[in-house]
C-alpha cells in the first residue's frame, strides 16, 4: 500500500486533474489518499498556496504543481510498502 497526503484547495483545476490521475492509479498501486484542504489551516495555506496540488509521500518526498504521470508513477513505485 502507498499512503499519500494530498494537499488541495477547492476550485483549483490543477488539483482536480491531479486527483483524477491519482484515482486512476488507485487500484493498480493500492493507494490510500489522505485529502487535506489547505484553506482549513492558516499554516498549510501559507506553506502550499502557490504550490498546490501537493502530494507528500512516506519517504518525505513531494510532487507539486503540474504533475506529470511519469513522475507520479515513479513516486508510487518508490513508496510501495
Amino acid at each position: 500500500m502507498v499512503k499519500v497526503n494530498f494537499y488541495y484547495k477547492d476550485g483549483c483545476w490543477l488539483c482536480g486533474a491531479a486527483e483524477e490521475m491519482l484515482n486512476g492509479l488507485k487500484e493498480r498501486y493500492d493507494i490510500e489518499i489522505n485529502k487535506i484542504a489547505i484553506d482549513s489551516n492558516d499554516e498549510l495555506y501559507e506553506l502550499y498556496r502557490f504550490d498546490i496540488p501537493v502530494f507528500e509521500f512516506k519517504d518525505g518526498s513531494f510532487l507539486y504543481g503540474r504533475i506529470k504521470r511519469k513522475d507520479m508513477l515513479a513516486k508510487l513505485r518508490e513508496n510501495r510498502a
